[in-house]
């Protein structure tokens, strides 16, 4: 019996194992998302469907087949990595569609654009909102938050218009589809707010000359929960930190899931380097429940005011899905009349 076990140095592990199974190799070495020494191993979430779907091998079942996604995402979680977004077949990007023609070509027949059904490996279509979309992605993207429009309904307008104006601010929701989501919810009238911001202070103490890991950092957050106002101060080993703590210490006792959320990534991108230090800065925050991921954004010239706005709306959105788990049928006026 034949094997093969391929490192992926020249980026070619998985060809090279898929060459060497067409050779009559019948045992293939590799890894789930490709981890390994160097540049890693062949990654056993291409090599299955494409021998599968492509070639025609049998390697595992179908209903296990169509759970190599969740098995990906799981195993980017026990190793504490990020999963690729853009990994084929099981990153969220492998069926993301942009462009207003592709997403109307996709809604028409999927085959146009796709070289699988997303499903057959536990993927999803993804629809990507950006200030090139048509009326289309906001269709079909309200569509995947279950949000039942109408290409008439004038609130398809109105959030396709409040898209291109904040993006023009330096808001970006093609990677903060959690953010678009509350905006649609907003336009068309059934956004819930779980609590109240009245206002944040946050104060670093850096000791000048002084080396150390991190600067001491406190946030006081007062915040209104069902008209009861909540003062709450906390610590963190920097500002946006302390404010994460200060929030989920004011919220916890309302809402005890907020325990399992956690920041599982923060990006700041400088919007005007010209600026200087007074430069507009966009943050992306993304949050996790240990089950699933959202982003949201923030933008301001105020580095803590765009975190600010980033880490409460991922609060907001995280409460949000929790709520949708216990009433699937969510807050929808449309989903509640199917």
């Amino acid at each position: 019996m034949l094997g093969i076990h391929t490192h992926n140095d020249s980026d070619t592990a998985v060809a090279n194992a898929l060459a060497a199974v067409s050779e009559g190799a019948c045992m293939v070495q590799g890894t789930i998302n490709g981890y390994g020494e160097r540049c890693g191993n062949a990654n056993l979430c291409s090599v299955i469907p494409n021998l599968q779907l492509k070639l025609g091998y049998s390697c595992i079942q179908d209903n296990q087949l169509a759970r190599l996604t969740q098995a990906s995402r799981l195993i980017s979680e026990i190793v504490n990595l990020a999963p690729n977004d853009h990994g084929a077949f099981v990153g969220r990007s492998a069926f993301a569609h942009k462009g207003g023609i592709h997403v109307s070509a996709v809604a028409k027949n999927p085959l146009t654009y796709e070289h699988i059904q997303p499903e057959q490996i536990g993927n999803q279509r993804r629809i990507v909102i950006s200030d090139q979309s048509g009326l289309s992605n906001v269709l079909a993207k309200a569509r995947s938050f279950g949000h039942d429009l109408d290409k008439k309904d004038p609130a398809c307008r109105e959030i396709l218009e409040r898209l291109k104006d904040l993006e023009n601010e330096g808001y970006q929701f093609e990677a903060a589809e959690a953010s678009f989501d509350l905006l649609m919810r907003d336009a068309l009238g059934y956004r819930e707010h779980p609590f109240e911001l009245k206002g944040c202070q946050i104060h670093c103490d850096m000791l000048q000359g002084v080396r150390k890991p991190y600067s001491n950092s406190v946030a006081t957050i007062k915040v209104s929960v069902n008209n009861q106002d909540i003062l709450e101060v906390a610590e963190g080993n920097g500002p946006v930190s302390a404010l994460d703590a200060a929030l989920r210490k004011a919220l916890v006792n309302f809402y005890p899931e907020i325990a399992a959320f956690h920041l599982t990534d923060y990006k700041v991108r400088i919007l005007d380097g010209a600026a200087g230090t007074s430069a507009k800065t966009r943050v992306l925050v993304e949050s996790s429940n240990g089950e699933q991921r959202w982003t949201t954004v923030g933008v301001s010239s105020n580095i803590l005011e765009a975190s600010y706005e980033a880490v409460v709306e991922g609060i907001e959105y995280g409460l949000l899905l929790e709520s949708s788990a216990k009433t699937p049928l969510s807050h929808s006026p449309a989903l509640k009349e199917r």
